[in-house]
C-alpha cells in the first residue's frame, strides 16, 4: 500500500484501538462517536485487507497483521508528535528528567563518573541510565527518543548516514602488563606486541580489532590467548598472567594506579581510536538533549 491511499487519521484510530481493545475506549480516547470509530475500523480492515482486530469473549485481540503494523506506526506517531509540539525550556537545576545512554565499558569508566560529579553540583536531580552498547545501533529508540545519545568508538560503531554523529576524541591505544612481567617493562616492540599472549577487550564479541587490522597489514598476527567483554576482568587476568591487555591510554592509566599493574608503551605507529557521539536527527532540536551534549563534550575535551 502506498502512503497516498491511506486516510492518515485512521493511524491514530489504529493506535486508539490497539490501545484500549475496545471500540468505545477508544472513541473516547480520540473524542469522537463510537459508530465514527466503528467506521474507521472498517476503513482499516478494508485498506489492509485484514480483520485487525477481532472481537472475542475475552475482548477484541489483534490479528498477526495488526501486531506487526503497530510497533511502526506507533513510532511514527510519536515522532509526529514530538516534531509538532512546541520544545519546552530546559532547566538543568531544577529539572528531573533522566537521560539514557548506549555506550561502552570505555566510556563508563572514563566519562561517566565526571558527568555524574558535575551534575551533583549542577543538576542534583537528573539521572543517567547506561546501557550496555550492543553489536547493533539502537536507531528505533534514538528516534523515539527511549535512547538519548550513543557513545562508542568507531571501531565498535557503524553509523549509518541518516543518524547525526560527531567525534569527541581520538584515543591512542595503550598496553597494560603485570608488574614484574619477565620480558616487558616500559615498552612493547613490534616482535613482542606478536609473541606476546594477548587478553583481548572485545566489548561487542568482535574476533578482531583495528591492533589486528595493523598487523596483518604487515603481514603478522598476535596470539588471543583470552576474549574478555570487560575492562576489569580482563585487567584481573593481566595481574595474575605474563599476557598483555591493548586498551586506550585513558583507561590504561585508569586501571594502572593498581599495585600490580603497569602501563607500557606500545609501537609508535600503532592506530588511534575515535570516540563518537551518535543521536538522530529528529531529537536534534531538544533543548535537553542539546545541553547534555554540550556538557559531556566539555568533559571529553577538558
Amino acid at each position: 500500500m502506498k502512503l497516498n491511499q491511506l486516510d492518515l487519521n485512521l493511524l491514530l484510530a489504529f493506535d486508539a484501538l490497539m490501545q484500549e481493545r475496545n471500540v468505545t475506549r477508544a472513541a473516547e480516547r480520540l473524542f469522537i462517536s463510537q459508530p465514527a470509530m466503528s467506521h474507521a475500523l472498517n476503513r482499516l480492515r478494508a485498506a489492509f485487507n485484514d480483520p485487525l482486530l477481532v472481537r472475542t469473549p475475552q475482548g477484541m485481540l489483534p490479528s498477526r497483521r495488526a501486531e506487526m503494523l503497530y510497533p511502526g506506526v506507533q513510532q511514527a506517531l510519536r515522532l509526529l508528535e514530538q516534531q509538532l509540539s512546541e520544545p519546552q525550556p530546559f532547566d538543568p537545576a531544577s529539572s528531573q528528567r533522566r537521560f539514557v545512554i548506549s555506550t561502552t565499558d570505555y566510556v563508563e569508566c572514563v566519562l561517566i563518573p565526571p558527568l555524574i560529579a558535575q551534575l551533583n553540583q549542577i543538576a542534583p536531580s537528573i539521572n543517567i541510565e547506561i546501557l550496555i552498547l550492543r553489536d547493533q545501533l539502537p536507531e528505533a529508540e534514538l528516534a523515539n527518543g527511549d535512547i538519548d545519545l550513543v557513545l562508542g568508538f568507531d571501531e565498535y560503531m557503524k553509523v549509518p548516514p541518516h543518524l547525526s554523529r560527531e567525534t569527541w576524541l581520538t584515543e591512542p591505544l595503550s598496553g597494560l602488563v603485570r608488574k614484574g612481567h619477565p620480558s616487558i617493562t616500559s615498552a612493547v616492540d613490534l616482535q613482542q606486541l606478536v609473541t606476546t599472549p594477548h587478553v583481548f577487550h572485545s566489548p561487542l564479541g568482535t574476533r578482531d580489532s583495528i591492533v589486528d587490522r595493523f598487523l596483518a597489514r604487515q603481514g603478522l598476527k598476535r596470539q588471543i590467548s583470552v576474549n574478555s567483554q570487560s575492562y576489569m576482568s580482563a585487567a584481573a587476568i593481566v595481574s595474575q598472567t605474563d599476557h598483555l591487555l591493548v586498551l586506550p591510554q585513558r583507561v590504561a592509566t585508569m586501571l594502572a594506579a593498581s599495585a600490580v599493574l603497569q602501563q607500557v608503551l606500545l609501537p609508535a605507529a600503532m592506530p588511534s581510536y575515535h570516540l563518537n557521539c551518535v543521536w538522530h536527527p529528529v531529537q536534534q532540536s531538544q533543548p535537553a538533549l542539546q545541553w547534555l551534549k554540550r556538557l559531556m563534550r566539555q568533559l571529553v575535551t577538558a
